[in-house]
């Protein structure tokens, strides 16, 4: 942007933070924060004293999120900060990118108070306070993701790196060292308070003892300075990200919001303008793009579900016959006049009145119904006393369950929402549907039944209403609560029930003697069971049944209409963040949930019922997996060597215990095997399947058991197994030096060679580094059609480029005309190798070959430099024809550096 000299920020963004400090107050912009900066400051004087200031309260259950209180705020500053941080008024004033959900270090604000009171177990306290936090519980979180947090993080980072114990090499450690300090500097603290912190400054010859007096010592430096000044030059670093990302995209006139406020200046917004980018541009005395539009609030959801009920008022309002309103939804619909929807819905209602017969006929003497609801983790190798796998299939009817088999039969990965795939366990997903309901009612009668029959419960009948009490929460608050008196009567039920009685468990065996036979019988004790169960089970009977009477209609609706307005509330947030509607891979981050629960995984059903069009369709794959997954994991377990582990195996051999479960964990874990497959077209590699998260008992572990599985999965699916069977975690395993070069023409870096239109296949060889292998497929103009033009293990084919493992292959004759070019990119596998660059001693080479006997090679210089992504070769249109060109550009800004060149959404 050229200077504009009414534009006093473009002197402060080059200046340090004291100048710009004062070239904002002589604009007249510092008064703004005057409120915010003494809340701050206070604060932070509060906490460098030794006293906590937050509070953070675990949330209860894996799924739970937690929360943090601001604690020392007065309450004139919790109600100033509930207009400056409430989420309700940021998004009122345009701020719709707030996630939903927050990972925040809240320790790190009470470790100034731990370090003074508890200086031996301070960082570990402090640590164990890291919170996932919903953003819509209220202020106090905006307050310490914007504000609190990134300014303690700044001031408290010497600890923290001394903490987390040195990281890389000496050079890169002196690095990080000078960077501190800078920023110190940067906040007017002397940084001779980090002379034993840095980097070669005797840290670690200190012993525990020492090192906490260090800290100590810095507390005492950083609590003697003046916290106005810490907080306001804090604020005006973070200001001046702000004005450096406002520049970059403002090149002529000012830029829209969407681009500038990318996720790290998010809080910067937020914390500092309470979300409103009309007050941003105030402050840098900039007038509004004239494509902005800042929304305020977002429409209501508006559902078109539940048409078919309403086909006869339609009819007469429409003046047409009903026939005609039920043919034009079956149109709408794909051919049924219900919904998507409204079938599954019903198919509820049946499964229903079969789940609540089978509990209402259990009787003492058969099976347990441990097993007729499918919400246990699969397993195929276990013999739990009680527990009998599928049965859902032996109980209930043949027609709920074919309904529930075809209506269920199919869901979307939330990695690969662009194909519909099978679903191996239809009645999972359908009971993952009717939610808590059924696992109340269903673990109220098991409950039931354990404590009556045995041989043990995991709770008693007075206390299910504590035990249950997550999924009964749940119906309260769905507007369908369980009557209380029920609990009432189980308990009087319970005292009523008779004594308690050994169920025994003996074997006999018997051996001949000189006098004749004679037969041994041992025996123990398999648990306790006490008569009255019928009493019991006619109890919850009643109860269950005038729920379902009251409630089971609305509570269905409930769940669908919940599920799929949130669907709708998300795309309206994402259009006013974004200023666009999400693509379908950004749609199916937060619609895969509900398409699977209630649209078989079909994301344009869910679009439809949200009144949006769908930006593409998806693919339907030929499925791999039929019928119920239960039976493909059995066979596939008995191929792996798999047998039933008894309770002898189990008691006396815990070795072959261990053993048969990592089998029966590979077993199943082959369903997502098959759904991958299905939805990636190929087999999916060893990193697509992620392999390294899997046991492998066999001697040679990974190397060996892989191509076994691959082989069994292969042979029961009735596909062919992948020709390369071995494990392939980095790509490429010998240096080009150890390769054959037969009638090769050698290129080099920039150099470009003419290729026939026919299939190429690009082979990736790499030494020393993990890496990942992707394609690009750009236009004239040097950029992307779209973000799908980036073709990588996640999304691995478009318009005839496919990826696999460390090969790309296009098939030149049929790329589309508006393709002009091919770029193929390496980038370092940072997950298999946190921290690794392409580094002298980095070999890698390109190989291109295509079937009219077209072989070309290029191994580029050795890179110099921190990078970690390289564009390695380049097929390109030239003159009717395609070239091949030796590229080797390394890139040190990461993939993200790459994708921003490219013109592709990193974000999505």
């Amino acid at each position: 942007m050229a200077s504009d000299p009414s534009r006093w920020w473009q002197h402060a963004l080059s200046a340090g933070s004291q100048e710009a400090l004062s070239v904002e107050t002589a604009a007249g912009q510092q008064q703004r924060f005057a409120e915010l900066d003494a809340l701050a400051a206070r604060l932070l004087a509060a906490a460098l004293g030794g006293r906590a200031v937050v509070t953070v309260t675990r949330g209860e259950g894996p799924q739970a999120a937690d929360s943090v209180e601001v604690t020392a705020l007065d309450p004139l500053e919790a109600a100033w900060c509930a207009g400056m941080f409430g989420v309700r008024e940021q998004q009122q004033r345009g701020a719709w990118y707030l996630p939903q959900k927050l990972s925040v270090k809240a320790g790190t604000l009470n470790l100034p108070h731990l370090l003074r009171a508890r200086p031996a177990h301070a960082l570990t306290v402090a640590a164990d306070d890291s919170v996932r936090l919903q953003v819509a519980d209220g202020a106090d979180t905006l307050l310490v993701w914007a504000l609190l947090v990134p300014l303690f993080d700044a001031l408290l980072e010497p600890v923290r790196v001394r903490a987390a114990g040195p990281t890389g090499s000496p050079e890169e450690q002196r690095q990080l060292w000078a960077g501190i300090e800078e920023r110190y500097r940067a906040l007017g603290i002397d940084d001779g308070a980090l002379d034993v912190f840095r980097f070669g400054g005797g840290w670690h010859q200190l012993d525990r003892s020492g090192q906490q007096q260090v800290r100590l010592a810095l507390l005492d430096t950083l609590a003697a300075a003046d916290p106005a000044q810490l907080v306001a030059r804090h604020r005006m670093l973070r200001l001046q990200e702000l004005m450096a990302g406002f520049a970059k995209k403002a090149k002529t006139g000012t830029a829209l919001a969407r681009r500038v406020v990318t996720r790290a200046l998010q809080p910067v917004v937020s914390g500092y303008f309470a979300g409103d980018w009309l007050a941003v541009l105030d402050y840098l005395q900039a007038p509004p793009h004239p494509d902005e539009e800042i929304i305020t609030a977002l429409p209501e959801p508006r559902l078109f579900v539940g048409m078919s009920s309403q086909a006869a008022d339609m009819a007469a309002e429409a003046g047409i016959a009903e026939d005609e309103i039920h043919a034009m939804l079956a149109a709408f619909h794909g051919g049924s006049a219900l919904s998507p929807v409204e079938e599954r819905a019903a198919a509820l209602r049946n499964w229903w009145d079969a789940f609540d017969q089978a509990h209402a006929v259990q009787s003492p003497g058969m099976p347990s119904l441990w097993g007729l609801v499918d919400h246990e983790l699969m397993s195929v190798s276990r013999t739990d006393d009680g527990f009998t796998p599928q049965l859902y299939r032996q109980i209930l009817p043949t027609g709920v369950l074919e309904q529930v088999s075809r209506l269920w039969e199919t869901v979307t990965l939330q990695r690969h929402p662009s194909s519909i795939v099978s679903n191996p366990r239809p009645h999972q997903t359908m009971v993952d549907a009717l939610g808590p309901a059924a696992e109340f009612w269903h673990g109220l009668g098991l409950t039931a039944w354990f404590v009556c029959e045995g041989p043990y419960s995991r709770a008693p009948l007075s206390g299910v209403s504590d035990y249950y009490g997550r999924p009964l929460a749940a119906l309260a608050a769905a507007g369908c609560p369980v009557e209380a008196a029920l609990f009432d009567e189980l308990r009087a039920a319970e005292q009523r029930l008779g004594p308690e009685k050994v169920i025994p468990d003996e074997e006999s065996s018997t051996v001949e003697t000189p006098h004749g036979p004679v037969t041994f019988t041992s025996g123990r004790s398999r648990g306790m069971r006490r008569e009255g169960f019928e009493r019991v089970r006619d109890i919850i009977t009643r109860y269950r049944r005038a729920w379902a009477k009251q409630y089971l209609d609305t509570y269905v609706q409930h769940r669908w209409r919940t599920e799929l307005e949130d669907v709708a509330r998300q795309h309206h947030r994402h259009v006013a963040a974004k200023g666009r509607p999400p693509t379908l891979i950004q749609f199916a981050r937060f619609a895969i949930t509900a398409a699977n629960r209630w649209a078989g995984g079909d994301l344009g059903a869910v679009y439809t019922a949200i009144g949006e069009p769908a930006p593409s369709t998806q693919k339907r794959p030929v499925r791999l997996l039929a019928g119920d997954g239960y039976d493909f994991a059995r066979r596939a377990y008995q191929e792996l060597g798999g047998k039933l582990v008894d309770h002898d195996t189990w008691v006396n051999d815990p070795e072959e215990t261990r053993r048969q479960w990592q089998l029966d964990r590979l077993a199943t874990e082959g369903l997502r095997y098959l759904q991958l497959q299905e939805a990636l077209g190929q087999p999916p590699t060893a990193k697509q399947f992620g392999t390294h998260r899997l046991v492998w008992p066999w001697p040679g572990e990974e190397a060996e058991g892989w191509p076994v599985l691959q082989r069994v999965l292969a042979t029961l699916a009735r596909t062919n197994p992948p020709s390369d069977a071995r494990s392939s975690l980095t790509v490429g395993a010998l240096p080009p030096a150890n390769r054959q070069d037969v009638g090769q023409q050698v290129l080099a870096k920039g150099g470009n060679a003419p290729i026939a239109t026919e299939a190429t296949t690009i082979r990736i060889t790499v030494a020393s580094v993990p890496v990942d292998v992707s394609a690009v497929l750009l236009t004239t103009s040097g950029k992307v059609r779209g973000d799908d033009d980036l073709v990588f293990y996640n999304h691995p084919f478009q318009d005839e480029v496919r990826v696999s493992g460390d090969t790309v292959t296009a098939e030149l004759g049929l790329v589309p005309e508006n393709v002009s070019s091919v770029a193929v990119v390496v980038s370092v596998d940072s997950e298999a190798r946190p921290g690794a660059v392409f580094g002298q001693g980095t070999m890698w080479e390109a190989e291109i070959t295509q079937p009219s006997g077209i072989r070309l090679s290029f191994a580029p210089p050795a890179f110099t430099g921190r990078e970690t992504v390289a564009i390695a070769v380049e097929l390109y249109r030239r003159t009717g024809g395609w070239k091949a060109r030796a590229v080797g550009q390394g890139y040190d800004t990461g993939l993200a550096g790459l994708a921003t060149d490219y013109g592709i959404d990193v974000a999505s």
